[in-house]
């Protein structure tokens, strides 16, 4: 049986992030978590969909940004459900600091920022499953879905590639407007050489952490093949 691809989207406009349930034939998997604010819309959403205790089998994060780790502690305790996410970003899950592992901003503008975009300390979470490239999800009733680590965005992102070519891309694409990369980067050239090296893979339909789903060949292709 084919893994599904349900969308919710969360939020709206300069707010709006996506979360993505997976449906395989053991059960359902959730991929980011919105933040905190959107926590009634998740929680309704997902038992419109069917998904309980029982049926969760895991919470997968895309990176470790407030508006995809959000409600991932909450999901957890509520379903029982084991978290996976890069150790990259745990300074950012464990400790609430999203400026942990980057160097974008001045010295000045993280020490501010830090103070205000701090995860609540109820909110924190150091993850069950550990992931990076290569990692088996079979186990988890995720047969034939690849994780890979992408670059620019955080230390710990990671995408998601299911065998029909769907591609769950976290931060590293965005299309509020238009299919681009994604608007907040830590290192942007490092961005443009994982969107060149996940063309290699030949994804199809791209799922990004903003804004709507859209073709691969949408898509620059200068940015493709920078």
């Amino acid at each position: 049986m084919p893994i599904s691809i349900t969308p919710i989207p969360l939020g709206k406009g300069a707010f709006g992030v996506n979360a993505y349930l997976l449906g395989a034939e053991t059960g359902f998997a959730l991929v980011d978590t919105g933040m905190r604010s959107h926590r009634e819309a998740l929680a309704q959403t997902l038992q419109t969909l069917g998904v309980t205790s029982d049926s969760l089998l895991l919470i997968i994060i895309t990176h470790g940004d407030m508006d995809h780790i959000g409600n991932a502690a909450y999901l957890a305790r509520e379903f029982g459900a084991p978290i996976a996410m890069h150790p990259g970003d745990i300074g950012m899950t464990r400790d609430g600091d999203m400026f942990s592992n980057r160097e974008s901003g001045s010295r000045l503008t993280r020490w501010l920022m830090r103070r205000v975009l701090r995860l609540a300390a109820e909110d924190r979470f150091s993850p069950d499953i550990a992931l990076d490239e290569g990692f088996d999800l079979s186990d988890r009733g995720l047969t034939g879905v690849r994780v890979f680590k992408t670059e620019g965005h955080s230390a710990g992102s990671v995408a998601l590639l299911l065998e029909d070519g769907s591609l769950i891309c976290g931060d590293v694409l965005e299309n509020r407007t238009r299919p681009q990369l994604g608007s907040i980067m830590d290192d942007p050239e490092a961005a443009k050489r994982t969107v060149v090296r996940l063309a290699e893979l030949d994804p199809r339909r791209v799922y990004p952490g903003h804004g709507t789903p859209f073709e691969w060949r949408e898509l620059s292709g200068d940015l493709r093949a920078n």
